[in-house]
């Protein structure tokens, strides 16, 4: 009779950071080089190729893109009948798309996704990417979209997740509390404490779950009992509980960095990160129907844009590619998902193009993700504004626990407070001066107390909020 060994699982490191994490080994015995199983080996896999094509020159890593670009809308083209007509001469092509061609073809909206989204799944699956699964927005601009993904898109996520930890040097068997709307069976998990592993193909620490509608105190009191090694939510999150955390004179004693992601990183979060917590704020830019888009840089603010899985272009009015330092429409397309491509597709948001990156990696960057048009408010000429709330004023106002500017009306904006007591005259005028800073126009503005201003149903909050039509 034979006893099964079980699977070598590297050891927890017993000081300092797991900088240098060696991947989970099945095979008994095995320790390093670590012996891989199927599903660690595929991600992994990518993953090395992902360090090597993260140096390469933009011009070569154009030149693969644009190849697979090439293989993605003859697919299209063939199997899909939202593309057939349009891509009908791209169906079979004898060589890579040229960026002209490229630049052609026509931008998807959200809108032709919520009305042709049947027709724009493949009718020729293909079984080695296995079956694909709904993927739902939360529909936090009112127009929700659904995806299909499926295990190919899924691994190449896993294996650019995996850069970005590693790219921050992350304590892998370190603990993460992950806080964030839940629904279904997570809510039940988060309420039971069920941990989850939070790293695919090395050994992991575990994951524990919170919903963002939890009461902030009971959710800080569990952070505290917790003491995680990071601390993953929503920007507009963080923020609340950096403010409640100074309030209480509390703050968590093992931590070493904080992950946002889903919202706009205002630079003042950043700043009160380090002040109150005393760590870094690390921004993930993803969403739901792509996936990973871009993470921060580990060595700069900028985002690195993950060329190997995504090609993400920004375009100003006209359509064309802006330049660098300048401010446009990101449009992106996902290289991998043949289950129901995504082709030049308009996510909403704008972003600032960068330069190189001084870390020496040629992939793309962006130097700031600033939202979405209704994130911008509407002057009486009809031109639309960006409006940084945070650091504009309103903070030093000490009745004031939560700010929001609504627009629905050109000549006004309406802003709203959750106060402990109302405003004096002369705090008043302190927040319309603020509102001028923080817009650059001199707006009427009226001032709306609130008991509270909630979150959307996707669990995201936004500073600033424009009901005036998006521009055509």
């Amino acid at each position: 009779m034979s006893t099964k060994v079980p699977a070598v699982s590297e050891p927890a490191p017993e000081s300092g950071d797991h900088t240098d994490p060696i991947p989970r080994s099945e095979v008994p015995g095995i320790l390093w080089p670590a012996f891989t199983g199927p599903k660690d080996s595929v991600t992994l896999s990518i993953l090395g190729q992902l360090l090597v094509s993260q140096n390469w020159p933009p011009e070569m890593l154009l030149r693969r893109q644009l190849r697979q670009l090439t293989e993605l809308v003859a697919y299209a083209a063939k199997t899909v009948p939202f593309y057939r007509d349009g891509l009908a001469s791209f169906a079979r092509p004898k060589r890579p798309l040229t960026m002209d061609e490229w630049q052609s073809l026509p931008i998807l909206r959200r809108k032709d996704i919520q009305e042709h989204g049947a027709e724009m799944v493949t009718r020729r699956p293909m079984k080695e990417h296995s079956a694909a699964v709904d993927v739902q927005t939360s529909g936090s601009t009112g127009e929700a979209v659904t995806v299909k993904r499926n295990a190919v898109t899924g691994r190449f996520f896993s294996a650019l997740t995996l850069r970005d930890h590693l790219a921050h040097r992350r304590n892998l068997s370190g603990k993460v509390t992950y806080i964030r709307r839940m629904s279904g069976a997570s809510i039940e998990a988060a309420k039971e404490g069920k941990p989850a592993p939070w790293v695919e193909g090395f050994p992991s620490g575990p994951m524990y779950f919170r919903d963002v509608h939890e009461p902030l105190d009971e959710t800080l009191d569990w952070i505290l009992s917790e003491d995680p090694d990071y601390v993953m939510s929503y920007p507009t999150y963080l923020r609340a509980l950096l403010r409640r955390s100074a309030e209480r004179g509390v703050r968590p004693g093992n931590l070493r960095q904080v992950v946002t992601f889903g919202e706009v990183v205002d630079p003042e979060v950043r700043k009160e990160c380090s002040e109150i917590w005393g760590v870094t704020l690390a921004d993930v830019y993803s969403t739901q129907e792509v996936g990973l888009i871009a993470f921060q840089c580990p060595e700069h603010e900028h985002y690195l844009v993950q060329a190997e899985g995504i090609f993400v272009e920004v375009l100003d009015d006209d359509g064309r590619p802006c330049s660098p330092s300048d401010v446009g429409r990101v449009v992106v397309t996902p290289l991998h998902n043949f289950s129901m491509p995504l082709i030049r597709y308009e996510i909403g948001d704008f972003a600032e193009v960068g330069g190189p990156c001084h870390s020496r990696r040629g992939l793309p960057i962006l130097n700031r993700v600033l939202g979405r048009s209704r994130n911008m408010l509407v002057t009486p000429s009809g031109e639309r504004v960006w409006a940084s709330l945070t650091g504009a004023g309103l903070e030093p106002i000490e009745p004031i626990r939560q700010f929001q500017v609504y627009q629905d009306n050109p000549a006004e904006i309406e802003l709203r407070l959750v106060v402990t007591r109302e405003l004096s005259s002369e705090e008043e005028a302190q927040a319309r001066r603020a509102m001028v800073k923080a817009t650059g126009y001199e707006f009427a503005v009226k001032v709306v107390y609130r008991d509270e201003i909630p979150r959307s149903a996707g669990g995201k909050y936004e500073d600033v909020v424009c009901a005036i039509g998006d521009p055509p």
